[in-house]
């Protein structure tokens, strides 16, 4: 029998102010619900959230490359919506697969 593998995802975030991003999750809150309530629909497994100094580095475990892919299709305007409110730069994305 073929195992599903899951997908490592990390997002990079440049020139974040912590403090600024730690103020909108409080203000933004509704939205925050919203993105996490999807993410377990969606197949997310595990989601960590590091940062040092200004750059935040995202870790979420997925299902699959679909759920991602229906993840960010479904949250894509509150997810720019957020990063607009944050003051954050451009994020850069990795897929990794485990083997």
């Amino acid at each position: 029998m073929k195992r599903t593998k899951t997908i490592i995802v990390t997002v990079r975030i440049p020139n974040a102010d912590i403090e600024r991003v730690r103020e909108v999750e409080r203000t933004h809150a509704h939205l925050q619900a919203q993105v996490k309530e999807a993410l377990k629909k969606r197949g997310c497994i595990s989601r960590r959230s590091l940062y040092q100094g200004t750059e935040i580095l995202d870790i979420d475990e997925w299902e699959s490359e679909q759920g991602l892919r229906a993840f960010l299709q479904e949250m894509g305007p509150v997810i720019r919506e957020l990063a607009a409110a944050r003051g954050i730069g451009t994020p850069s994305g990795t897929i990794w697969r485990v083997y």
